[in-house]
């Protein structure tokens, strides 16, 4: 039957011993302490270098880790971490980089951000809050002029180094672009000269669907 776990030494203690007295036939006693004759000669191999010591278990863990990150890295990733508080793996492995050029492999920028998680040195993000279903659903769109969409799609900078803020109304049937102007200012007085000239070339629509904001929200678009 198999070695209890607390008389584990004790056993090949004694299987040691019954070797050493040389009474009975080595694969003999393997049998009758329930070993291969592989364990038992790894055994009696530790016992002759080792001691008693060597017919305890060992712990199978790796002694040196060959892809451990080296202390002097981790100390300078978090040294610089804590001096550039918004400074990412992104921009601190060039750094390493530089710094630690002759080293054949620099930490991976998912190393780096492991180690910085492992420091404590990054927030956990803030789940943002899920958007609340639209208390204004789109209306029923069954023909051309029953719902137009408007907004302000921008802003970015152009060549000439101004702000460029094109104003587009779409018509949600057919998605004919009905206006895409560009405006100086977003505001309610240029906007709404653009709706009355597009009023007077395609008619007036059922509904308007836009972001409410405030180049529509303010005052009425048509008198």
């Amino acid at each position: 039957m198999p070695w209890k776990e607390t008389k584990v030494i004790e056993e090949r203690i004694k299987f040691i011993a019954a070797v050493k007295s040389g009474q009975w036939c080595f694969a003999d006693l393997c049998r009758d302490f329930n070993i291969s004759r592989k364990t038992g000669y790894k055994y009696l191999k530790n016992y002759e270098s080792e001691g008693i010591d060597g017919l305890k278990d060992k712990s199978r863990k790796r002694i040196t880790q060959s892809n451990e990150t080296p202390e002097k890295i981790v100390h300078l990733i978090v040294s610089l971490r804590e001096d550039h508080p918004s400074w990412g793996p992104k921009k601190l492995r060039p750094i390493l980089k530089a710094k630690f050029h002759r080293m054949k492999q620099i930490p991976s920028e998912t190393t780096i951000g492991n180690i910085l998680r492992k420091k404590g040195l990054v927030k956990p993000k803030k789940k943002r809050p899920r958007v609340p279903q639209s208390l204004f659903p789109f209306s029923n769109v069954v023909a051309p002029n029953d719902v137009w969409c408007v907004d302000f799609k921008g802003h970015f900078t152009v060549g000439n180094g101004n702000r460029c803020d094109p104003l587009t109304i779409t018509d949600a049937y057919s998605r004919y672009l009905l206006a895409c102007e560009i405006l100086n200012k977003t505001n309610a007085e240029q906007t709404k000269a653009v709706f009355e000239r597009v009023f007077k070339e395609y008619g007036l629509p059922q509904a308007i669907k836009s972001d409410n904001g405030s180049y529509v929200a303010l005052r009425p678009l048509a008198a």
